[in-house]
């Protein structure tokens, strides 16, 4: 619920302005990534920053609200997890009022202040900063920040404090041996750096796509949580590489995908560890380097002969392309949406020319097919959830431009769309469960990717990925740039010119290197649309059907 007390403003040693300070809602940490928020107000006068601290906190209240609204519709699997809290022990209050010691201790003693800041520093600050601050150190180690245990905790802070200043005037005359000796107070009974915390905020934080609520931190989180279960505790900075090794071996035993095991289960544990490193929070990352060996290369090291596979196939056939291209011909059953009947009817055709990812298309709306110049039409394909870092123009080939009739083509459509404002493929109008896991784009895909196996196309082949293939395989056929070819697929190759980060990659170019990409010759292009087999019940149909139900109904009671 919203926090209806008004923050005061208050300052900071590092700034001369202003600045409001608020707590995130336990319920929403997860998706903001923090415990508490600073703002600054912009301004060193007092009044100003009286008048200004109701629209700040007003915004960011509002901000917490849709990330309520949005957290309301995320599944419950999906949600982040919330570790529970540890519980505060007696030990546990004495290991943080060392903490806060030392914390204090060493930031002032290399150099002791004088002056303001030396008055500053022996203060230890106003109630309510000493309430915050409580609240902040029982939240960042894991502990509920209860009424209860703020109040344990303050005095001990004050505490700490008192005696830190005290160290640093010992360390400011060169009386050392009068520095407290902290070794003795017992280390923390909880980790010291909790696993599970540590994936939710390199998730919020460490730029994983989606953040929280994407695809990637939903499938890991669940690793780093069976991993610390596996384990027996939560507590990485007591992990070992060994650890990693074990939960290796231990997967594969349980016939777990050895690629997966590299690209999920290891790396979710790899890429957290590596954020905490970054954020000087661990030293060393334990699984960094953990090798996952494949099956036939650790056979091979025991001199066992496997049979010869054939290589998986990664692109369609000329033959798969054309029986695909051919059934976007045919006239789309009365069941289905206009979105759906357009995206079987164009995406197979963008994705053939383009070679772009099916979600990069999918997620098209109509401003995003643009004119460049007279001729040229081009997709502005931008980054989603998806593997696309950054903008990219892909021009559209002149063949998908010059099909069907008038009224019929490919920019007729993109028109009628622009008039209702609504993206190309789907209706947002109809959304009912997407998430940032799963947004409507990406259903789109998948139900192409049904259709496609209708048709017969083979499993082997992912079929909304089948066409990037085939067009990089065309493109080293009909020897386009290998540079520009980057440009349109979002491909870099590593060893391309040196300096392909000065330019534009130019419209003109790109088109001309396109339009090399042979076109397909469908036979059904120059007929008009082959009907759907099915066609829909009108009401007099639905009518007729419930009389002979009823007359057959009828017939039956008597023999009854």
């Amino acid at each position: 619920m919203p926090s209806f007390r008004m923050p005061t403003p208050i300052t900071r040693p590092t700034s001369d302005f202003y600045w409001i300070r608020k707590k995130v809602p336990l319920d929403l940490r997860p998706l903001v990534g923090k415990t508490e928020i600073w703002a600054s107000l912009g301004t060193k006068d007092e009044r100003q920053a009286n008048i200004k601290i109701g629209a700040v906190n007003a915004a960011i209240e509002a901000d917490w609200a849709r990330l309520r609204a949005t957290a309301v519709r995320m599944p419950e699997s999906e949600a982040p997890l919330v570790p529970e809290p540890f519980k505060l022990t007696h030990q546990d209050l004495h290991a943080l009022r060392r903490d806060e010691h030392l914390r204090i201790r060493n930031r002032w003693m290399p150099e002791p202040p004088t002056g303001f800041a030396r008055l500053r520093m022996s203060s230890g600050g106003d109630e309510e900063s000493l309430l915050l601050d409580a609240v902040d150190l029982l939240e960042s180690g894991g502990y509920e920040a209860s009424p209860g245990n703020v109040e344990r905790l303050v005095p001990l802070l004050i505490q700490a404090r008192r005696e830190a200043a005290s160290d640093v005037e010992h360390a400011r005359v060169g009386d050392y041996d009068r520095i407290a000796d902290l070794t003795k107070i017992p280390e923390r009974t909880t980790p010291a750096l909790d696993f599970v915390a540590g994936f939710e905020e390199y998730a919020a934080k460490g730029g994983l796509r989606g953040g929280s609520a994407g695809r990637t931190a939903t499938r890991w989180r669940s690793k780093v949580k069976e991993f610390c279960d596996f384990v027996g505790h939560r507590d990485l900075k007591k992990m070992k590489t060994s650890d990693g090794y074990d939960w290796v071996d231990r997967l594969i035993e349980k016939d777990v995908a050895r690629d997966s095991i590299r690209k999920v289960w290891i790396a979710a544990l790899s890429a957290t560890a590596g954020f905490l490193v970054e954020r000087r929070k661990l030293d060393q990352n334990p699984f960094l380097g953990i090798r996952v060996r494949d099956r036939d290369e650790s056979e091979a090291d025991q001199g066992e002969q496997q049979p010869e596979q054939a290589p998986p196939r990664k692109a369609f056939t000329p033959q798969e392309a054309r029986k695909i291209l051919t059934a976007t011909l045919v006239a789309p059953s009365e069941y289905i949406s206009i979105e759906m009947a357009a995206a079987r009817r164009w995406l197979p055709w963008l994705c053939a020319y383009s070679g772009a990812r099916v979600n990069e298309l999918t997620s098209l709306r109509p401003e995003d097919i643009v004119p460049y110049g007279i001729k040229l039409w081009a997709m502005r394909i931008k980054p989603s959830l998806e593997k696309t870092k950054t903008w990219r123009v892909v021009p559209i080939h002149s063949h998908i431009i010059e099909q069907g009739a008038e009224g019929q083509r490919f920019l007729d459509y993109v028109a009628a769309r622009a008039k209702l404002k609504k993206p190309l493929f789907y209706d947002p109008e109809r959304r009912r469960d997407g998430t940032v896991r799963h947004p409507q784009f990406h259903k789109v895909a998948e139900r192409i990717c049904t259709w496609v196996h209708g048709l017969g196309i083979a499993y082997d082949v992912k079929p909304n990925h089948g066409w990037r293939h085939l067009f990089k395989s065309v493109a080293r056929h009909v020897q386009m740039d290998r540079e520009v070819e980057g440009f349109i697929t979002g491909h870099r190759p590593k060893d391309s010119n040196a300096g392909n980060d000065y330019g534009e990659p130019w419209i003109e170019t790109m088109a001309a290197e396109i339009e090399k990409y042979p076109r397909y010759e469908i036979e059904a292009l120059n007929h008009p649309p082959v009907p759907h087999k099915r066609r829909r019940r009108a009401d007099f149909d639905v009518a007729l059907a419930k009389a002979e139900k009823q007359k057959r109904k009828a017939a039956r009671a008597p023999r009854g």
